[in-house]
């Protein structure tokens, strides 16, 4: 089964092919910001490299967020389309846990940056997120938050780069290598390729999480 997997919710993006776990391609998108307009010509380019037809393609899967909103709703719309022209399912990803399954440690704290200068953080024990919803905070408020942490926990996310210098400091917490602090429409692929359940093409709703103004004026 081949899954196609669309990451927009970043500045940086890209698609993937992906089968039975196996990545036949990926092709990152160069430019950020610049999803409307590379997005598609990119799953063009993609298939035409990896040397197979549209109609080979099983399934679809999409970064749901948490994310840029004009990202993930230009992510989802192309998800969208894919699946209704090639007749296919679509599945949505939860980004953290694409960046969460990148590492073996048990407690986890995913670290997503935000264009606002801002981060959408998630703390994970084993598998599972630790609380309910993905938090929005300042750098200060975060570096604050793990300066907390009595047990050791690895940082993995886009938002760890933006903040490697600071986190290097705290002794308690462990930060994943650069090359899996990326968006990776691999990750979203090979997650989306195991979903089980019924088609998300007309159900399939992003995660927005919105910062709450009156913190950040405070």
């Amino acid at each position: 089964m081949i899954t196609l997997g669309l990451d927009s919710s970043e500045a940086h993006g890209g698609v993937a092919l992906v089968s039975d776990g196996a990545l036949l391609g990926e092709v990152l998108l160069e430019e950020p910001l610049r999803h409307s307009e590379e997005l598609l010509p990119a799953v063009e380019r993609l298939i035409d490299s990896c040397g197979i037809e549209r109609e080979g393609i099983a399934r679809v899967s999409v970064n749901r967020g948490p994310g840029s909103f004009t990202g993930l709703r230009i992510g989802l719309s192309s998800a969208k389309g894919f699946g209704q022209a090639l007749g296919i399912p679509v599945f949505g990803v939860d980004g953290t846990v694409a960046y969460r399954t990148r590492v073996t440690s048990r407690r986890v704290c995913v670290i997503v940056a935000n264009r606002r200068e801002l981060f959408y953080v998630q703390w994970f024990v084993g598998e599972k997120p630790r609380g309910d919803a993905v938090r929005v905070m300042t750098g200060r408020e975060l570096l604050d938050r793990l300066s907390r942490e009595t047990k050791e926990l690895t940082a993995v996310g886009s938002g760890v780069e933006v903040l490697r210098p600071e986190l290097s400091e705290l002794l308690q917490v462990k930060l994943a290598p650069p090359e899996l602090n990326r968006p990776s429409p691999a990750w979203i692929a090979r997650l989306g390729e195991g979903v089980e359940g019924d088609d998300e093409l007309y159900t399939l709703e992003p995660l927005y999480v919105e910062p709450a103004i009156r913190k950040l004026a405070a």
